[in-house]
């Protein structure tokens, strides 16, 4: 799935409609975060909860494409622990197959 623009307080609730039945389908995830600019706090919370609704059926989740920026906030905030991080959408689809 590719997310792009913001996440924050405003659109993490939309973030969270529309991934939540995708969790409940498929145990693992590629997350494209090539075209978001930024993410709050509120949007870091969402995708924590993205992630755990994965690990609960024993899936993955990764990451791909972030900016240096996204992945110096994902990292601060302890996020990169939990994830599958590659540099590209390629390179993550490549890692799943």
């Amino acid at each position: 799935m590719s997310l792009l623009g913001e996440i924050d307080a405003e659109t993490a609730p939309i973030l969270e409609l529309e991934m939540v039945p995708i969790t409940r389908r498929y145990s693992r995830l590629i997350l494209d975060l090539s075209a978001v600019k930024s993410i709050s706090s509120v949007g870091l919370r969402k995708i924590l909860m993205i992630y755990r609704q994965v690990k609960f059926h024993n899936g993955q989740i990764l990451l791909a494409g972030m900016s240096e920026p996204l992945r110096n906030i994902m990292w601060a905030a302890g996020f990169l622990n939990y994830f599958i991080v590659a540099e590209t959408l390629e390179m993550g689809l490549a890692a799943f197959e």
